[in-house]
């Protein structure tokens, strides 16, 4: 025999605003519940409230970047007697409105979260290619790129943050390393340094 949560959310699945909305059984914090899914991915928790004879009802978000307060996570609460009509029309009117405003931003910022992932992944990947040896260490939430030599103390770390900027540490590399090292960046400060005017030199080339 179904519990009293999934029969609700049964009921009320086909009643609910928008077509698609189905119903299936939950264990959601160890409680005997039910959830609402859509296609696009919201859902609607249902499981049994502290008061006897109550249900609660509650949005869920997926794992997410985008910052969300008390009020993004609108509940309800409502006897479970009377049954999946009021159940739906309780979730239409006061978790929907605030949950189809928050759920598209929360989508958008894990969209975004992921375009910055895979530009710091191929930030990695160019690096570890670099140097023989050099391995990615850590992926989230920034990715670590590292090089050990072997019978040696000597290591060096690059942190990807994003954004174009990275953190890198040399420890203990022999004066030929360090050399190579500060030529090849003064080279690159040589090409990037403002010219008189303001302008890069890369720039200042371009406009001759």
């Amino acid at each position: 025999m179904p519990s009293i949560t999934c029969q609700l959310a049964a009921e009320a699945a086909p009643l609910m605003p928008g077509d698609g909305w189905s119903a299936r059984p939950s264990a959601a914090s160890g409680k005997e519940g039910a959830v609402l899914e859509h296609p696009d991915g919201r859902r609607i928790e249902i499981s049994p409230a502290r008061r006897e004879g109550y249900v609660r009802a509650r949005v869920a978000y997926p794992d997410t970047s985008y910052h969300l307060t008390p009020r993004h996570r609108p509940s309800t609460e409502m006897r479970a007697d009377r049954g999946g009509r009021a159940l739906e029309q309780a979730v239409r009117t006061k978790l929907l409105p605030v949950y189809d405003e928050t759920y598209p931003k929360v989508l958008a910022a894990n969209e975004e979260s992921h375009r910055h992932s895979e530009a710091r992944a191929a930030v990695a990947d160019r690096l570890v290619g670099l140097v023989p040896g050099a391995e990615v260490i850590r992926s989230d939430p920034s990715r670590i790129v590292e090089y050990r030599k072997r019978g040696t103390i000597e290591r060096v770390t690059a942190q990807v943050l994003g954004d174009g900027l990275n953190l890198v540490t040399f420890r203990y590399v022999g004066d030929e390393a360090t050399e190579a090292v500060m030529k090849a960046y003064g080279e690159v400060i040589r090409s990037t340094a403002p010219a008189p005017d303001g302008r890069s030199r890369d720039a200042d080339e371009a406009a001759r």
